[in-house]
């Protein structure tokens, strides 16, 4: 009987792993919506979203099995407001319908994702080196396609480097968030020549927030002395020499007769002179929406305008501001709806892990303020998923030490 107990449990940890991996290359790498939008795949994501869902089931009878109770709070009151708020102030289109969809579909996926992942150390390790060769993969791509512009045009984007995922913002914020979550399995001496080719990958998307976020990454990892300082201010000098080298006149003269793509050429036109916007159009319309969504919430602070407000309303775009997104659905407390659940995903980390924690929520606040997106967006979805599996793990070995030491 015990026999037949440990091979049954034996079967779903070699399961499990299976999963992690196929998930991180699945949604990490947005390869799956990349095959469908490009019509290589017909099977849409929402296909492999339930499909992940399905199989993750069985992971119910694991041993090790962990959902933290902080982020099923989080996921009741979301999904209760948003419905309140769906029946509070009527739809006048489909869009809040897609919107409500959406954040049902998103807490499907993280609790899905946080089954696969939670678990011990190995199935965490193997998910990590999954990251990891994700990352490189993502830089390979983003490289390729600076020089190749026509490389991904499967979408048709033909602006800046956009690899798998479908725009070069999403690009330069996944290879940030892999460099999180895979940079401390690596041994010391190969973490800063990591980090150094994360941020060439980050540069060549030309994403202002994305190179910021990395900037900031790296500073509270050298704080917290993952990465040495004393070897840092060499990459640095590098990075800077090679950025100059992107903003020079001799540098963008060479890209113009190599026939670049005209959206990447006004982006080094901006690192040549930061005080001018690259596109004055794009500016424009950003500054314009966060003013009229800050307006919809001023009129009302407490109880917003109904969900999906900034969907149906004429501009064509919506935030690129997740706070105001929220803010103008449910008033004063769509502000708390990231930071809340950011909280809930690393409040317990412990060890190393609290390390990666505080650099995943300086980051994901801090991208907040250039995406509307990130409870959308699957490859950073299963980052809070794996997040709350690591915290969850991190604070069971902390009690397992504390324990044999007593």
């Amino acid at each position: 009987m015990n026999q037949s107990t440990n091979a049954k449990f034996d079967f779903l940890f070699y399961y499990q792993c299976a999963l992690a991996v196929a998930a991180i290359f699945t949604f990490f790498t947005d390869i799956n919506s990349y095959l469908y939008t490009s019509g290589i795949l017909s099977q849409p994501p929402l296909f492999w979203i339930l499909g992940f869902a399905v199989a993750s089931i069985p992971l119910i009878f694991s041993r090790d099995k962990y959902i933290p109770i902080s982020v099923i709070l989080w996921a009741f009151g979301f999904i209760f407001v948003s419905i309140l708020w769906f029946v509070l102030f009527p739809p006048s289109g489909e869009l809040a319908f897609e919107e409500l969809r959406k954040r049902l579909l998103a807490l499907i996926f993280i609790f899905a994702m946080i089954l696969i992942f939670s678990g011990n150390k190995t199935i965490h390790s193997l998910a990590q080196w999954a990251i990891f060769l994700a990352v490189l993969i993502t830089v390979f791509n983003s490289i390729y396609e600076f020089f190749n512009p026509a490389a991904f045009n499967a979408l048709g984007n033909g602006g800046r480097v956009t690899g798998f995922y479908l725009n070069p913002n999403s690009n330069g914020c996944a290879l940030i968030l892999g460099m999180i979550f895979s940079v401390s399995i690596l041994q010391p001496i190969y973490r800063l020549p990591f980090v150094y080719l994360v941020g060439i990958g980050v540069i060549l998307t030309f994403s202002r927030g994305a190179i910021l976020g990395w900037l900031i990454t790296v500073i509270i990892f050298t704080i917290t002395r993952v990465l040495h300082f004393n070897k840092l201010l060499y990459w640095i000098f590098g990075i800077g020499i090679f950025i100059l080298t992107l903003g020079s006149q001799w540098w963008q003269e060479l890209l113009q007769n190599l026939d670049f793509n005209a959206n990447s050429l006004e982006r080094i036109a901006w690192f040549q002179n930061i005080s001018t916007s690259d596109s004055e159009d794009s500016a424009d319309s950003r500054l314009e929406v966060a003013q009229l969504a800050w307006q919809m919430f001023m009129k009302h602070p407490f109880f917003g305008n109904g969900i999906g407000s900034t969907l149906t309303w004429n501009m064509e775009i919506s935030t690129h501001n997740i706070y105001l997104y929220y803010m103008a659905d449910h008033g004063i407390i769509g502000a708390l709806v990231l930071p809340i659940l950011v909280y809930a995903v690393t409040q317990h980390a412990r060890g190393e892990t609290k390390y990666i924690g505080l650099a995943f929520a300086a980051f994901i606040l801090l991208w907040g303020l250039f995406s509307h997106n990130v409870l959308e967006e699957r490859y950073i979805l299963i980052m809070f998923s794996f997040m709350a599996a690591m915290t969850g793990a991190s604070r069971l070995e902390q009690k397992l030490k504390l324990g044999y030491q007593l």
